[in-house]
């Protein structure tokens, strides 16, 4: 699966993104998770959010905010609630994960350089609750090895094509996932580990430089 975030638009922003704003998504990760409200400083910001869904990218001013996320309809009894702090001219997915009885936010700042020539960036993020670490293989070859939850690793440059990609345990190497991803060129994507053993999917998603790029 590809995510494809909602694209950038405007002449002028890259203007407004450097002097004032943070751009930023919702990712819903928590396995088995009901549709869920997102709230910032009490008010609406996003609704109906389902597991392995982003939000669009929303400007947002530089400044420390109230994020809670509610079952989707209600307003009483946050499944979390966390201040985040948000910095202008950075992109930003926040992540809501963990199982029902351990939500937590991550902040997951994103890259906002291109790669060399031809070539894309890919890293990680392990978000499936019930996994240990895990090493991430594209093509029988590793590109990261063990991923411990809520880990975010850096990024690697690959070249544009189909990869066959494994997610499999760090400790005995016991296959969990494989899928067949295409990397485009000149793109930046993160594979998000989501769900629980043994329906652990990976969400390959591609992060907000690459909107930036098409604007």
């Amino acid at each position: 699966m590809v995510v494809e975030g909602k694209k950038l638009r405007g002449s002028n922003f890259m203007r407004k993104f450097n002097d004032q704003y943070s751009l930023v998504r919702m990712f819903h990760a928590v396995p088995e998770g009901d549709a869920v409200d997102v709230y910032v400083d009490g008010s609406p910001f996003f609704r109906n959010l389902n597991f392995t869904e982003f939000s669009p990218y929303i400007y947002i001013p530089e400044g420390t905010y109230e994020i809670a996320v509610y079952l989707a309809d209600t307003v009483e009894n946050p499944l979390v609630m966390h201040d985040i702090e948000l910095d202008a001219g950075t992109l930003v997915t926040i992540a809501v994960n963990g199982n029902l009885n351990d939500i937590e936010l991550l902040k997951i700042e994103e890259d906002m350089d291109d790669a060399t020539g031809n070539n894309s960036k890919v890293r990680a993020v392990h978000l499936a609750p019930s996994s240990p670490e895990i090493n991430v293989i594209a093509d029988g070859q590793m590109l990261f090895r063990n991923v411990e939850f809520r880990d975010v690793t850096d990024y690697k440059e690959v070249a544009p094509k189909v990869y066959d990609v494994d997610i499999e345990t760090s400790q005995g190497n016991r296959l969990i996932r494989s899928n067949q991803v295409t990397i485009n060129p000149n793109r930046v994507y993160t594979f998000y580990a989501v769900g629980n053993i043994p329906n652990v999917q990976i969400i390959q998603s591609l992060d907000g430089a690459t909107f930036m790029e098409q604007s």
